[in-house]
């Protein structure tokens, strides 16, 4: 899991640059033609496909630019670098969408007792515009989409749109040919709760990174029993393990070594086995005795963070 994206970066940045320059200029011209049309054709479907387009445009901007703020080194200030920013722009994306989709509900909510009249000709052919120009999108930023996260939701999100463009060209067929306008907002819905469905989704990775949560590969339980196992180990606690991006994971912990055990050499394979078996390469673990006590005094006090080994006598003892 953990690895150093540094090199994609240095390689492709002009190139994935580029395409995303062109990924939100097509989208944004793409909004612009669905909402003017929307407007003339009366249907609140195309214009919600036009304001999601838009916020796909403005995520793949915030991306572009946290993007670019992730490749700034680390300094005394911000030890782990600005890697986090793409994350912070993915839930930034991902809130508006949220609320860009209830205000769309909203809207078409309003028209649903009363539909009105819906030009289905105009609404097809823009919503065939909209869906070569949402795979075209996600063509350009397919390759970077396996580098980031924030890139990675904005190509799903083309996708999406792609099948929600489907959706309104098969119901402005309907309109043309049977003057069905109430699938106008009845659609607008649809669209709406695919977005909340969509977001409901992919908000779980960012929020466990921006909470310090464990990622999704090793299992916090069985690392501390495998610490806890180590030879020359009679205890492990104050273990953390945790995500400072979806590239990288770090492991905190505080081992209980036995006595007479080298410290140096019962840390040392500690971490070469941390890095083969589960492939932690950014571990800090602090060596103790059961003697000397944990380091952390007041902080033992009355709580146990995460405890392994629980045969050993030293496990639950600070």
């Amino acid at each position: 899991m953990p690895h150093d994206h540094g090199h994609h970066h240095h390689h492709h940045a002009p190139v994935g640059d580029r395409a995303m320059g062109w990924a939100v200029a097509i989208n944004v011209l793409l909004t612009f033609a669905q909402v003017a049309g929307g407007m003339i054709a009366g249907s609140v479907a195309l214009i919600a496909d036009g304001v999601h387009n838009f916020s796909d445009a403005a995520a793949l901007v915030l991306a572009f630019g946290a993007r670019r703020l992730a490749r700034r080194a680390a300094s005394a200030a911000m030890s782990f670098g600005w890697s986090r920013a793409e994350v912070v722009a993915a839930l930034v994306n991902y809130v508006a969408l949220i609320l860009v989709a209830l205000w769309l509900m909203a809207e078409a909510a309003g028209r649903l007792a009363d539909p009105p009249e819906v030009q289905g000709g105009i609404v097809i052919w823009l919503a065939l515009l909209a869906l070569v120009i949402d795979l075209g999108t996600a063509a350009l930023t397919y390759r970077l989409s396996r580098e980031s996260l924030n890139i990675r939701a904005a190509f799903l999100h083309n996708l999406a749109d792609a099948g929600a463009s489907v959706a309104v060209i098969a119901g402005g067929i309907a309109i043309a040919l049977w003057d069905l306008r109430v699938i106008d907002p009845v659609l607008t819905i649809g669209i709406s709760v695919f977005i909340l469905w969509h977001v409901a989704g992919d908000l779980g990775p960012i929020l466990r990174i921006l909470m310090l949560g464990a990622p999704e590969g090793p299992d916090p339980e069985a690392v501390a029993a495998r610490l806890g196992a180590h030879p020359g180990v009679e205890g492990v606690h104050h273990l953390h393990l945790f995500q400072v991006d979806e590239g990288r994971s770090v492991l905190s912990a505080h081992l209980v070594i036995a006595e007479g055990a080298d410290f140096a050499t019962v840390i040392a394979g500690a971490k070469a086995m941390l890095e083969a078996e589960f492939d932690l390469v950014h571990a800090t673990l602090e060596p103790e005795t059961a003697a000397a006590g944990c380091a952390d005094r007041a902080e033992c006090l009355g709580k146990t963070p995460l405890a392994a080994a629980p045969g050993h006598p030293h496990a639950h003892a600070h």
